[in-house]
């Protein structure tokens, strides 16, 4: 008998279990995305010199605002001239508290802490993306992979900048993933925190979502509490050091600079470095060209759009799916009210699950959105705007208002278009609260109010 059933055992003992394919294809473009940005991440790393020497800054006693300081902190730390950044276009403009969040990568010399940030937001936005996989519906997973492999890729710039962006949105969608799941809800409220003073602009909408709508709402607000208290500790530092002590004054500087004609953050259509921005003073700046009058619309439709969603929201029951598909929308708007750049549409990874979703009640609805996700985060304004240049073209484009906003303000429209989309989801589908296979983590994922 004992010797029948050797062989039986053997084979069951050399089984193999059946390969993740999905988390391969992930695997995959995981690594394609290092082996780009990290044969380039020492040779340019604009967007982290600022946030790093103003962490220094603030370690130090200086002002973290004043370039000629920064300048000194980067020499002092092991940094090269060529390295430096040009402060015309990247003007120091972040709140205190990134500062004191990344004051501990300030503590290493430049180069360690260049390597370290690339690792750090590397290793944050793949598994940001793998729990985006996780929870997606198993009927669409190749279609949610096919996606989230894409945006694990086209990263590869962002990653070589430093940009800060990388690791709020990255916090930002673990920590969703935590509330969603009703696991590790401290940890989801310290990521969010973290995430917040970072970069409040990114999650403070999804955050607020989570609070009004009392999901682990006393998480959430601890997040934001957390968020608002390194910012107060942040400015007392600063306001405590004699050299930092105008900090403030040369903020104030900063942002008139980057804001007024010709800066760096100008959303007028004259303005060629507006190429990137994604805000809606990009469209509305193309019709009126007073600053308060762009800025007054462009606010009022935003609320316009809000308040829209708002309605949208409260006329469909609180479930599960709602909760994902409105969390979609909210990363879509987050984009809108005020300064955001091309990077800053990493955000829309947090949209993926609620493709599927759409997907399952309507596949043409849900393949427009995926399409129109897929245009949103790929810019080819950029290189139409120089052919234009080249051809001495650019000029004629910008006498007329809506071949302008066709041809260089095609992704600020798309996101409007995408927005929309959201709405027409929410408001024409009839999403399930219950129980159902394929969604592993909604099935027990969100706390509803009572």
């Amino acid at each position: 008998m004992q010797a029948r059933l050797a062989p039986l055992r053997f084979r069951q003992a050399m089984k193999f279990t059946k390969p993740d394919l999905h988390l391969l294809v992930l695997f995959l473009a995981a690594l394609v995305m290092f082996a780009l940005a990290g044969a380039r991440v020492i040779q340019a790393s604009n967007d982290f010199v600022p946030v790093y020497t103003g962490a220094r800054c603030l370690l130090h006693g200086c002002n973290p605002y004043d370039t000629s300081q920064l300048e000194q902190q980067f020499y002092a730390a092991g940094g090269h001239a060529a390295e430096l950044p040009s402060w015309q276009i990247d003007v120091p403009v972040y709140p205190p508290s990134t500062f004191l969040v990344l004051s501990p990568l300030a503590l290493l010399r430049f180069p360690v802490a260049r390597v370290l940030w690339f690792l750090l937001n590397g290793c944050l936005l793949v598994t940001a993306a793998r729990l985006i996989q996780i929870m997606s519906p198993a009927q669409y997973r190749w279609l949610t992979t096919i996606l989230v492999s894409y945006f694990v890729i086209t990263a590869e710039i962002v990653l070589v900048l430093g940009q800060p962006a990388v690791f709020a949105i990255s916090l930002l969608i673990i920590g969703s993933y935590f509330f969603l799941s009703d696991r590790f809800l401290p940890a989801g409220g310290l990521l969010f925190l973290l995430s917040l003073a970072v970069k409040p602009q990114i999650g403070g909408l999804i955050v607020l979502y989570l609070l009004l709508r009392r999901i682990h709402w006393r998480y959430a607000a601890m997040a934001m509490a957390g968020a608002g208290a390194l910012l107060l500790s942040a400015t007392l530092i600063l306001g405590h050091h004699p050299r930092s002590a105008a900090w403030a004054t040369t903020l104030r500087a900063n942002l008139s600079a980057t804001l007024g004609p010709g800066g760096s953050a100008d959303p007028r259509p004259e303005n060629q470095q507006a190429i990137g921005d994604l805000n809606l003073q990009t469209l509305t700046s193309i019709f009126f060209s007073e600053a308060h009058t762009f800025n007054t619309v462009a606010y009022s439709v935003f609320l316009a759009l809000l308040g829209l969603g708002i309605f949208v929201a409260l006329r469909t029951s609180a479930s599960r799916e709602t909760h994902v598909v409105s969390l979609a929308a909210l990363s879509v708007l987050s984009l809108m009210p005020i300064y955001h750049r091309f990077y800053d549409t990493r955000l829309l990874l947090l949209s993926i699950p609620a493709i599927g979703i759409i997907s399952q009640k309507r596949r043409l609805l849900g393949v427009v959105i995926a399409l129109f996700t897929l245009s949103a985060t790929v810019s080819v304004q950029y290189r139409t705007q120089i052919f234009l240049l080249q051809h001495a073209k650019w000029q004629n484009v910008l006498a007329n208002k809506f071949l302008f906003i066709f041809l260089l303000r095609q992704q600020n429209l798309e996101l409007l278009i995408l927005f929309c989309l959201y709405l027409v989801a929410m408001f024409s589908t009839r999403f399930s609260g219950t129980r159902k296979a394929g969604y592993p983590v909604l099935e027990s994922a969100v706390s509803m109010p009572r």
